[in-house]
């Protein structure tokens, strides 16, 4: 059997706005496979995605990012994994020197933008009490056009060696959705492996377009989000800054929840 460079793996859930757009732009990269795992989308995601040739895999229902990614991952030959969001899809790659890269580099992150002249800040320091306090030393101020390594870059598009994934054990399937870069990259860091930001390599990522909302969904999304960080604290904290931060987290979102419901 040949092997197979690069495995992209994609988790779709009620993407038909955006899943036409990703198929055409990353059916253009060579020596790469493509899978999708659709996690019981309730809208034309999967009618569009029976007619096309890529490995396709159903959920019976919608198990979150993490555990579908970690079944897409069984499902593929690569020797690196290339998990992509449908909203997102290459500009700029080359995917020799991504070969040359990845034999240094283990973990790579690329530059990403929202459109032609803005670039996405799509990497952060790990969350911390100060950090939710003060946003602005969490959110990382870096010169995203050189090559660097980073602290947690986010995961809309991000290269990971195929022995990397293996040896961290996938995502950790008790996040659904929100936290599972993070706590990803955290156990990535207490085993000394450090992503790198390679601005040669270029994707556009449309957030938010990837699901069809109302209120109700976008307010869900923050108590979504408050179960991963809880998570993600309760796991890696000391008990001081897990006690302080935790209730913040909470009376953030059900604030943001109920303002989006009713303002």
């Amino acid at each position: 059997m040949q092997k197979t460079f690069l495995s992209i793996i994609t988790v779709t859930y009620n993407s038909e706005e955006v899943i036409k757009n990703y198929l055409k732009e990353v059916k253009k990269i060579k020596e790469a496979e493509v899978i999708i795992v659709d996690n019981n989308s309730q809208d034309k995601t999967k009618k569009i995605l029976e007619k096309e040739k890529v490995k396709k895999i159903f959920l019976k229902r919608n198990y979150g990012y993490a555990k579908a990614n970690n079944i897409g991952f069984k499902y593929s030959q690569g020797e690196v994994i290339l998990l992509l969001n449908p909203d997102a899809f290459p500009y700029s790659l080359d995917l020799e020197e991504l070969k040359r890269l990845i034999k240094v580099y283990p973990i790579i992150a690329p530059l990403i933008l929202r459109d032609k002249n803005n670039i996405e800040t799509s990497v952060r320091e790990f969350p911390s009490l100060l950090g939710f306090i003060f946003p602005f030393l969490w959110k990382k101020r870096i010169n995203y056009q050189k090559r660097q390594f980073v602290s947690q870059p986010m995961f809309s598009a991000i290269f990971i060696k195929r022995e990397v994934f293996e040896k961290l054990g996938g995502f950790d399937e008790r996040f659904f959705i929100y936290f599972t870069d993070v706590e990803f990259m955290e156990r990535a860091r207490r085993k000394n492996i450090k992503p790198i930001l390679v601005p040669e390599i270029i994707f556009f990522h449309n957030p938010g377009k990837s699901c069809k909302r109302n209120k109700k969904i976008m307010a869900l999304r923050y108590l979504d989000w408050a179960r991963g960080a809880s998570k993600y604290f309760y796991f890696y904290k000391n008990p001081i800054e897990k006690f302080l931060t935790i209730p913040l987290i909470w009376l953030f979102s059900i604030f943001r929840y109920f303002y989006i419901l009713f303002i």
